[in-house]
């Protein structure tokens, strides 16, 4: 075997040997906020179990663009002394029909959403989506996603969705690649119009290896945010963040996260 075949195969297999597998992602957050003088804390508690193992593409907290696995999922929030809670699940049959469903309660309010989809490649899923919020009509929304593949683990992913009286559809869209020596960096972008209203975000994060990452995020209502996550092992991270507003510098939330993943 020549050189130019080995050195491949070599690259190879030490991102195969690098990649870690979950099934299991928690994550205990509190986000502290002040305004003009008045402060509060918001809690929540988040947990999402796979029945497969998901793999990393590198950083311990990046994965395929189109999820393929079937999970379930479950969410508790106390936020000015009311709280939320959520359920909710995916379940893929013969790897191409996924069935989806949750239920929210938002204080005294309830949500409940249930989903069709159809996975016509391993790059590329269509959803139907009818929501049901409690004293409200039901609502639907059509979703596509795709997921451009580049070289090794990098990719480009987009995702459009439209309700069915179209006068609300979002566009957006992630680019993940690899800067080699186990740096990394992922742009998100999303566009939305809402019967003419029209709005738009930004983030960035860069990562110094799989396991150390800063980020950013700026948004139309000029509203941004700073954050730094590190994760000590393979199954603990520490989040940290600060948000703003340009336009109001009396806001200000201070967040710390505990993420577990398993």
């Amino acid at each position: 075997m020549t050189l130019k075949y080995i050195l491949p195969v070599i690259a190879l297999t030490a991102t195969a040997v690098s990649a870690e597998e979950y099934q299991l992602f928690t994550e205990l957050r509190a986000d502290h906020v002040r305004v003009s003088g008045d402060k509060e804390t918001l809690w929540s508690l988040d947990g999402t179990y796979f029945f497969d193992k998901k793999q990393t593409l590198g950083p311990l907290d990046q994965f395929e663009y189109i999820n393929k696995v079937s999970n379930v999922s479950a969410s508790f929030a106390r936020a000015y002394d009311d709280n939320s809670y959520g359920i909710g699940g995916e379940y893929f049959a013969e790897n191409k029909f996924v069935v989806s469903a949750s239920h929210q309660r938002l204080g005294d309010f309830d949500v409940t959403s249930l989903g069709l989809g159809y996975l016509i490649s391993d790059d590329f899923i269509v959803r139907a989506l009818a929501v049901k919020p409690e004293g409200d009509d039901t609502s639907f929304q059509f979703s596509a996603s795709y997921n451009h593949q580049l070289q090794g683990n990098d990719y480009l992913g987009f995702t459009a969705t439209v309700d069915d009286e179209f006068d609300f559809f979002t566009i957006s869209s992630k680019y993940f690649a690899s800067l080699g020596d186990d740096r990394f960096i992922s742009i998100g972008a999303a566009i939305a119009d809402n019967d003419g209203s029209t709005s738009w975000a930004a983030e960035a994060d860069y990562y110094f290896s799989k396991m150390t990452s800063v980020g950013v995020s700026y948004n139309k209502e000029d509203s941004y945010s700073l954050n730094a996550k590190h994760f000590f092992n393979q199954n603990w991270a520490l989040e940290a963040g600060f948000g703003s507003n340009a336009d109001n510098s009396d806001l200000k939330v201070y967040s710390l996260a505990v993420i577990g993943q398993f």
